[in-house]
């Protein structure tokens, strides 16, 4: 076994889930009230930028930020209903970076710009202090519970779509949505 390059702080809730990008710069996890994303680069003491996976980032952790449902939203969603299946969207091999992240809260897939997230200048963050949450998403009411939500690959979405669909998995059934559009 390995001894890890960096321990992330715990801000008290568990972690059901972790995905991480393509390139390794941002690692998502899941928690039942909340996403957590947090940025893996960091300057070494020889000026390198480098992930937390490839050198020691000691002290020099920034804030991680929240993906979380406003009051109202997470009211609708119920009480029982948590949080599960937190990814990124594809990397695509044409080198398409991550563009969203989903999870799964309830009857709501819930979708944030990935590109707004990770900006630090973001209009979510501007008036709050301390660690940041992002309350900007899209949501995809289903009727009954979701089972999973996850984006497809660029690779089987066919060519005459602006981006890849979000398929949807509910207990009897199937859909893959277009964000840009309407469900199929």
């Amino acid at each position: 076994m390995r001894q890890a390059k960096t321990a992330f702080p715990g801000l008290g809730s568990p972690i059901t889930l972790v995905d991480v990008t393509y390139d390794g710069k941002w690692v998502l996890g899941t928690t039942d009230t909340y996403l957590i994303l947090i940025c893996t680069l960091f300057t070494d003491k020889d000026g390198k930028t480098k992930t937390r996976f490839t050198g020691r980032m000691g002290n020099r952790i920034p804030a991680p930020r929240l993906l979380k449902l406003t009051p109202l939203d997470s009211h609708l969603a119920g009480n029982d209903n948590k949080f599960h299946g937190g990814h990124f969207s594809w990397m695509t091999e044409n080198g398409k970076q991550e563009r969203h992240v989903v999870a799964t809260v309830g009857k709501f897939s819930v979708v944030w710009d990935f590109q707004q997230v990770k900006n630090a200048s973001h209009g979510c963050y501007r008036n709050q202090q301390g660690l940041k949450s992002c309350y900007c998403y899209k949501i995809v009411l289903k009727d009954e519970s979701i089972v999973e939500s996850r984006f497809m690959h660029d690779k089987y979405a066919g060519s005459d779509l602006p981006e890849a669909p979000l398929i949807v998995a509910t207990p009897l059934k199937v859909s893959s949505i277009s964000l840009s559009g309407s469900g199929r």
